[in-house]
C-alpha cells in the first residue's frame, strides 16, 4: 500500500416527494497534500438542492433533514476515511489483532508492516530454535530488525509485540 495516498468515499442524501436515496460514492484515492473535501463537493451539492424536499410521515420528525446535515458534515470534515481498511486488506488477521491492540505509544511508533515484518522474523525464529526465551527472541529481532534498519523499537516494545502475538495465539485456541 501507497503510504502517500488517502482512500475516502462521500455521502450523498437525495428526497423528492417520496423518493429517498441515503448512500455512499465510490472509494476515491487522495494523494497526500490534496484536498480530501473537494472530491466531495458534488455530493454535498446533491444534498444541498435535493436533501431536503421530501414528505415526511409525523412519526419520523425530521429524519430527512438530518440526515441531510449528517451528510454536509461528513463531506465537509474530508468523507468517510477508508485508509485503515485498505491499508489492512494485504495482511493475514494475526499481524492486523497485534498491531489494534497495541499500546498507545507504541501504536503511534510503528505501523503494520513492520508488525508483519516481527511476526514473519518470530515465526522464523520459532521454528529454527528449541530453547526460547523472551530474551533471546528479543535479541534475534532486535539483530534482523537492524540489519533491515527498523531500529526505532526498544526491547520494552519488542516485548510488548510478542506478548500481543502469544495472546492473539492464545485467543486462537
Amino acid at each position: 500500500m501507497d503510504n502517500n495516498i488517502k482512500y475516502r468515499t462521500y455521502r450523498t442524501s437525495i428526497n423528492i416527494f417520496l423518493f429517498s436515496y441515503y448512500g455512499n460514492s465510490k472509494v476515491y484515492e487522495i494523494p497526500n497534500g490534496k484536498s480530501t473535501i473537494l472530491p466531495g463537493i458534488k455530493y454535498s451539492i446533491l444534498t444541498i438542492l435535493f436533501g431536503w424536499w421530501g414528505f415526511e410521515l409525523p412519526w419520523k420528525g425530521y429524519q430527512k433533514i438530518k440526515y441531510s446535515l449528517t451528510v454536509l458534515h461528513i463531506n465537509f470534515h474530508g468523507g468517510d476515511d477508508y485508509t485503515k481498511a485498505f491499508s489492512e486488506m494485504d495482511y493475514e488477521e494475526k499481524t492486523i489483532w497485534v498491531y489494534n491492540n497495541l499500546k498507545r505509544e507504541l501504536f503511534e511508533k510503528t505501523n503494520i508492516e513492520t508488525i508483519d515484518i516481527i511476526i514473519d522474523l518470530q515465526n522464523e525464529y520459532l521454528q529454527s530454535e528449541s530453547n526460547i526465551t523472551i530474551e533471546s527472541n528479543i535479541i534475534f529481532l532486535t539483530h534482523k530488525l537492524k540489519k533491515l534498519n527498523i531500529i526505532n523499537l526498544r526491547n520494552s516494545d519488542l516485548e510488548e509485540i510478542i506478548n500481543k502475538t502469544k495472546q492473539f495465539e492464545y485467543r486462537a485456541k
